[in-house]
């Protein structure tokens, strides 16, 4: 446990120094690559009120919305707020840090996946946020309980750290990368040996071949979906209507609310609708639904067919290519 936390490749208990440095560089219009393993939400903490600007459009959303271009919203200024895993939690701690007079955007698209309000297994991803998830859920009329939960997301962390996996995890990284990990440079142009952050929160992934996409959706598929597909139907106590809650919310604040719903591969698509108990079809309708009774305005699908894009237009098993993220919020 130890030698986990002294390496802690996933910086779960290091200190944020290097984020609030990252952050500095992207407010000054710099790039950075190699960050995958640094927290995105302690970035956006640091960089929120190093913008000096106003948000038109800002981006909520997992790490599926992260390759949304700038261009997708021509003429606005426009901010990608989205992390890698989120969860509804992240999505209303990330939200908080623009949520003041004078700092509120003009419209949030918001990116709801399947598992958005039904994933629960990584509750240490708002630890950096938790003061402005807490004020957001209060405002919003959601339960929340922040010395429990905050004790809650203590213990999850150090549970984490005490795993077999994250001392693997750690072994690695310390066997091809030493005691400091993955190190973040600034990059000099957007297409670097890994993904780029730019300056607005856009992430330029690093290039892959369709061959490629092809054979991670066809393994994702036949060999097992992950847990986020299953239970879909779970909910914390007291979150049954918390989308509905957090785009009223929004609404009373003048800001218009986008509910993006982004397509999966044909293939990882209809294997999802063979799982048993609620499917992601059963969420997609329940939330065009309760969307449409908040007031917002629903785009895009999980269905690929609907959605009108083919296996050419993603990266991976469910990550979108830029230009396909932008035609869905051009329709």
């Amino acid at each position: 446990m130890a030698f986990s936390a002294w390496v802690d490749p996933a910086h779960l208990v290091t200190p944020k120094s290097a984020e609030r440095e990252i952050a500095r560089v992207l407010a000054s219009g710099g790039m950075v690559t190699d960050v995958p393993n640094y927290d995105d939400r302690a970035i956006e903490k640091y960089l929120a009120p190093l913008r000096s600007e106003r948000a038109e459009v800002l981006m909520l959303g997992s790490s599926r919305m992260t390759p949304m271009p700038a261009s997708a919203f021509p003429g606005k200024r426009f901010f990608n707020a989205a992390v890698q895993g989120a969860l509804f939690d992240d999505l209303v701690g990330v939200y908080g840090l623009y949520d003041a007079a004078g700092r509120r955007p003009n419209r949030v698209v918001l990116n709801v996946d399947p598992w958005t309000e039904s994933w629960d297994g990584d509750i240490a991803g708002w630890g950096a946020l938790a003061d402005e998830r807490a004020t957001v859920l209060r405002r919003a009329g959601i339960p929340v309980s922040p010395l429990r939960e905050r004790l809650a997301l203590t213990a999850s962390k150090w549970r984490t750290l005490a795993t077999p996996e994250y001392f693997r995890l750690s072994v690695f990284s310390f066997r091809h990368y030493g005691a400091r990990g993955v190190v973040w440079r600034v990059a000099d142009h957007a297409q670097n040996a890994d993904r780029t952050l730019l300056p607005d929160g856009t992430i330029v992934w690093k290039e892959t071949t369709p061959e490629r996409a092809v054979v991670a959706a066809h393994g994702y598929a036949t060999h097992g979906l992950d847990e986020r597909f299953h239970h879909l139907e779970h909910r914390a106590p007291g979150r049954a209507d918390a989308i509905d809650k957090f785009v009223r919310y929004l609404n009373d604040e003048g800001v218009n609310v986008t509910v993006l719903l982004v397509p999966f591969p044909p293939e990882v698509y209809d294997a999802a609708l063979r799982l048993p108990g609620r499917t992601i079809a059963d969420v997609e309708r329940d939330l065009r639904a309760s969307a449409t009774r908040a007031g917002a305005l629903v785009l895009g699908s999980y269905d690929p067919r609907v959605a009108g894009v083919t296996m050419g237009d993603f990266f991976d098993e469910d990550h979108l290519r830029p230009e396909a993220l932008a035609r869905l919020v051009a329709r």
